[in-house]
């Protein structure tokens, strides 16, 4: 989100009110004015999927390993599917908050008209308020990895699984027990661009030196 970049500071307020963060952009919440002038947009080339990937069975099996509950692990697929073949070609994401223990979705956000942006809606939030072993997880239309404030948001909504799925095929998940400072990561994936890094791995490298001194993890999910 921006871009699931690092050229815009993202703000992170964890306080119940006004602001969250999902993938370094601003969530906004139901009170704030969030009337969006809705612009339909020509395919990205960049954010189309991977079809031929995504509906193999190599793609299938990598979500085998998600949880140790088959059935989840099934609804996980299938509403990942949904979610990339919705989002192709567009910088939109979804996002899905699914119960790891029956399977059930208990809430979804499906409709965004901002770009790289979830809004937590009061619903959603008293939805999954205080629910064990919930699942989140949501579409990278540039592919990138979790950034920061993805582990920010796991962190303080207490999910149990998150993941994001990338529109390339890759499937990344993490897991936060540190708040971490949004600032600090750019810093480090600054670095690293300017050592010649692409983007991509800018960020991979900047969440593995986060990982040295701080109480986080993160893996790219394989078959």
């Amino acid at each position: 989100m921006c871009r699931q970049g690092i050229g815009v500071l993202c703000l992170f307020i964890c306080c119940s009110g006004l602001t969250e963060i999902v993938s370094g952009s601003k969530i906004k919440s139901e009170g704030d004015d969030v009337s969006l002038e809705y612009q339909r947009y020509g395919r990205n080339k960049e954010t189309v999927i991977d079809h031929a990937y995504i509906n193999s069975g190599a793609y299938r099996h990598k979500f085998d390993s998600i949880t140790d509950n088959i059935s989840v692990n099934r609804i996980l697929y299938i509403k990942a599917k949904e979610m990339l073949n919705h989002r192709s070609g567009t910088k939109f994401e979804d996002m899905y908050w699914v119960d790891g223990i029956t399977g059930k979705v208990v809430a979804s956000a499906l409709d965004e008209r901002q770009e790289s942006a979830v809004r937590y809606t009061d619903k959603i939030k008293k939805t999954i308020s205080g629910r064990e072993k919930l699942i989140a997880f949501h579409n990278h239309p540039y592919s990138m990895p979790p950034s920061i404030a993805d582990f920010n948001s796991m962190l303080i909504n207490g999910y149990f699984v998150a993941f994001v799925v990338c529109h390339n095929g890759k499937i990344i998940q993490y897991v936060s027990h540190e708040e971490i400072n949004e600032g600090l990561y750019l810093r480090y994936v600054q670095r690293f661009l300017s050592d010649g890094q692409g983007e991509y791995m800018a960020q991979w490298k900047a969440l593995e030196k986060l990982k040295e001194n701080h109480k986080i993890d993160f893996w790219e999910v394989e078959p």
